[in-house]
């Protein structure tokens, strides 16, 4: 999976033609210093267990939180795309409640 993700960014960044780097906090807010990192908005982040983003999802929860920024994530069991995918209503719904949880209290 990490050879895949490194593969992915590269690909985001432009394959051969790359003007700058994963490190890069126009790619990756991530890498954005604790000045910025303060003023962003509340957050909520849904990802699934087993999707690529699930580690950039983590970090990013971490760099919010230690700034005193609100931030809510949540971890579904299944692949985010479960909200089109079939079975998974439950998933769907529970995601979509707490959407308009989150911006109901915090907008």
């Amino acid at each position: 999976q990490a050879s895949y993700r490194r593969f992915c960014f590269d690909l985001y960044l432009g394959h051969s033609r790359k003007v700058t780097s994963t490190a890069d906090p126009q790619v990756s807010p991530l890498y954005a210093d604790e000045q910025l990192v303060r003023r962003f908005p509340p957050i909520l982040m849904h990802v699934g267990k087993n999707e690529l983003a699930l580690q950039d999802v983590e970090e990013m929860s971490m760099v919010l939180s230690s700034v005193g920024n609100t931030v809510e994530t949540h971890v579904y069991p299944a692949l985010h795309l479960h909200r089109w995918g079939s079975g998974s209503h439950f998933w769907a719904q529970d995601s979509l409640l707490r959407i308009d949880e989150f911006l109901y209290r915090l907008w």
